[in-house]
């Protein structure tokens, strides 16, 4: 199995070469479990998540089909539109890329679809170790708390014990506008 650092590699360059084609901007930022993980928590995860954002009309479509051009055979995307996907508590677009192979772990790339999630994919920064961007803390709770499953829980819990009081000051801001404040304020006396 390739690693994660490969594996953002390919996503990098598939980025890149989709910016430069488009005559686009294009935003990626790691989210999900490895992101967790990058931010020195300790957990488990099969999947790379990462978050996407171009300005184009049909953005979704868009780089769907840029990828199935670009990729090699061996990788499959598919596109899954919010409306299809009932158990996607953020009701993103969603491209999901296997590997016929089996050498690189499953992609999941959700596509940008809230002003919140743009600032904060505008504000990651690029992690040495993975040359990468790593989508800021309060952004990645606030997507944890949107999900609201068991793990997104736990994963939260753990989010917050890391936060500084300035991050914790944007957690807030951010869980009032997702309307999850009521649930940051439950994990945060959970964590005192």
């Amino acid at each position: 199995m390739k690693s994660i650092v490969d594996t953002l590699t390919v996503i990098r360059n598939v980025v890149t070469k989709f910016e430069q084609e488009h005559k686009t901007e294009a935003k990626v930022a790691l989210i999900g479990g490895y992101a967790v993980i990058f931010y020195g928590i300790e957990r488990t995860t099969l999947d790379i998540d990462v978050c996407f954002y171009s300005p184009q009309e049909n953005m979704g479509k868009s780089f769907y089909g840029f990828l199935k051009e670009y990729l090699s055979p061996n990788f499959k995307p598919r596109f899954i539109e919010a409306s299809k996907d009932p158990s996607d508590p953020l009701k993103h677009d969603l491209i999901i890329i296997d590997d016929s192979e089996g050498e690189y772990p499953r992609i999941d790339i959700l596509l940008v679809r809230y002003k919140w999630e743009l600032e904060g994919i505008r504000l990651a920064k690029t992690i040495d170790k993975l040359s990468f961007p790593i989508m800021p803390l309060p952004y990645l709770l606030a997507m944890k708390l949107k999900a609201g499953g068991r793990k997104d829980e736990l994963d939260a819990i753990e989010i917050l014990k890391s936060m500084s009081e300035k991050e914790i000051k944007k957690a807030r801001e951010l869980a009032k506008k997702v309307g999850r404040d009521r649930k940051l304020h439950a994990l945060l006396k959970e964590v005192e």
